[in-house]
């Protein structure tokens, strides 16, 4: 018996549009709905109407409710061209778990800026706005005092987990959302969006633990600056280097700082031999002190100008596997465990308190939070931690 198509009238443009912005071809759809290429082109043309299951199908493989097929006209939605000032070079198209991991974070933080307004909270970061004139490294001395979390906390965390969730935290509480969501680590490392309060940082939770950290205050750097980018960490792919410089500054400085380096004794000895041969004991010891990625000591040792870009191509070539290699620990996530490393605490608890206050329902917090409900109790006495 034939598929009954849907009597509701849908907006081709609307299935064409949902298929672009999540990165698919026609080739590539019309393969999973198991039909021809012709007759998904009638499909979009408003010459063939789709099936209810077709479009369940295509909601699943988008990534969108089915109701989204159901709007008159497509939504005014940036795009990812004109969403970041800083693009990779070369870079034309992006990967459909990059463009879920943006539209996701887009999505939380338009529902985060909904409940802030109606809690009576700023949706403005806590944060200075600079320029490049200014000096990185005494903008970063000068932010490191604002968080109040001493050079002794970080070097006496138990772990790399610890040191990024403390961290974290840290920036959330500037009004800043911080989001992991998983895509390919060669594509990037992280991004950043601030064409809306509050502004978020999304980092990649396929990166080592420890590189997740360089990443997230390279991020918080170009939020300060006002200038938003798709961060993939190599240099031969940075189009604005006089940024991405003052980023690497800031985030080297903060996180390692100047004064403190010159108290570690393998430094002193790397800095004052007369030929700089790196050594994987510096740079492992280095990396455990300060509970931050080998790449991000090579970064310092490069800022400081105690290497230059050749020696540090050449140790990064030599590293890059070790840190593109996803983090081993931690195993199975609880659902609470997952949302909350997924969204962060910041963006959890505002869900949380707003449907404490009656703003929304428990309905819309399941929706919000992307939970069961028999697992929510659970959540809300994790966040509570």
């Amino acid at each position: 018996m034939p598929k009954k198509e849907i009597d509701t009238t849908i907006n081709p443009e609307i299935i064409k549009w949902v298929r672009e912005s999540a990165g698919w071809s026609i080739k590539e759809i019309a393969k999973k709905l198991k039909i021809s290429e012709d007759e998904y082109k009638k499909i979009e043309l408003g010459k063939k109407r789709p099936t209810f299951r077709q479009l369940e199908l295509l909601a699943k493989y988008f990534k969108r409710p089915v109701a989204v097929f159901f709007l008159p006209q497509p939504p005014d939605e940036p795009s990812i061209t004109s969403s970041f000032r800083i693009l990779p070079q070369s870079k034309t198209e992006f990967s459909k778990e990059l463009r879920l991991a943006i539209r996701k974070a887009r999505y939380y933080q338009s529902i985060a800026n909904e409940l802030m307004k109606d809690l009576g909270l700023s949706t403005k970061p806590q944060i200075q706005t600079l320029t490049l004139d200014s000096n990185p490294q005494k903008v970063a001395k000068e932010e490191r005092k604002n968080f109040g979390i001493s050079l002794e906390q970080q070097y006496n965390w138990d772990n790399a987990y610890e040191a990024f969730n403390t961290w974290r935290f840290a920036i959330e509480s500037k009004n800043i959302l911080v989001f992991q969501f998983k895509f390919s680590i060669e594509e990037a490392r992280g991004f950043c969006l601030i064409d809306n309060d509050p502004p978020v940082i999304v980092i990649n939770s396929n990166d080592n633990i420890l590189a997740r950290i360089f990443t997230l205050f390279h991020e918080f750097a170009h939020i300060i600056l006002g200038v938003t980018e798709i961060y993939t960490g190599e240099e031969e792919l940075i189009i604005n280097k006089d940024v991405e410089n003052w980023c690497d500054s800031f985030a080297s400085e903060f996180l390692i700082p100047a004064e403190a380096l010159e108290e570690d004794k393998d430094f002193q000895a790397f800095k004052q031999a007369k030929t700089k041969i790196l050594s994987p004991k510096l740079l492992q010891n280095l990396s455990k002190k300060f509970k931050i990625s080998q790449q991000a000591i090579l970064t310092r040792l490069k800022t400081l100008n105690l290497i230059d870009y050749n020696a540090y191509k050449n140790e990064f070539l030599k590293l890059k596997k070790q840190f593109e290699e996803p983090s081993k620990k931690g195993g199975f996530l609880s659902p609470e465990q997952k949302c909350i490393q997924e969204k962060g605490k910041r963006f959890v608890s505002i869900v949380l308190e707003s449907k404490d206050k009656g703003i929304i329902t428990t309905a819309d917090v399941i929706e919000y939070l992307a939970i069961k409900y028999k697992h929510l109790n659970k959540l809300i006495e994790l966040n509570a931690k």
